[in-house]
């Protein structure tokens, strides 16, 4: 924190030298309109419009079962992270960068903090009624809200059993 005139004033470094990000935790289930219209949790949205990070885009990736929303630098980072891979030939980068631009739809929230989700990808994973948004670190996952209930009985499953090597992970 720097010290102004008025008091403590947040710095956007990270003590790593790392730029300071937005980062999503929380989840929160939504009604969806009947126009496709879906309020963004106030959560969400307040980290967004704090971020300040560019526009909103929303991205299918590989056929999951969810939608993935980054802002703008976050994404960004995301391409600049594949451009950067050697291990992948430059043919595979330019396929991965183009898939992922061109298939990233901006959304602008209106002062409510609604989107409206585009209609081609409501009907391919049925976000019609209901959905749940879930904070994702550096994304908002948007899920159909029966699916995340689903993911998250096999999550809980899953982390039981693994439970007890961790706890003490928790406890430090």
């Amino acid at each position: 924190m720097n010290v102004s005139e008025t008091g403590p004033v947040p710095t956007n470094d990270r003590p790593n030298g790392a730029p300071r990000r937005a980062t999503f935790f929380g989840t929160a289930f939504h009604k969806v309109s009947g126009r496709n219209q879906v309020a963004i949790p106030r959560h969400l949205m307040k980290v967004i419009l704090e971020a300040d990070e560019g526009q909103i885009l929303l991205v299918r990736w590989n056929e999951e079962g969810f939608l993935r929303m980054y802002t703008q630098t976050q994404l960004d980072q995301i391409l600049d992270g594949i451009r950067r891979r050697e291990d992948l030939t430059e043919e595979v980068r330019a396929a991965l960068i183009a898939h992922l631009s061109g298939h990233a739809e901006p959304v602008e929230p209106d002062k409510q903090g609604r989107i409206v989700l585009p209609p081609h990808w409501v009907d391919q994973l049925g976000l019609r009624e209901e959905v749940a948004f879930c904070g994702a670190f550096n994304r908002i996952e948007v899920w159909p809200a029966e699916a995340r209930r689903d993911h998250e009985t096999r999550e809980r499953e899953t982390i039981a059993a693994s439970a007890a090597k961790i706890t003490g992970i928790l406890n430090l």
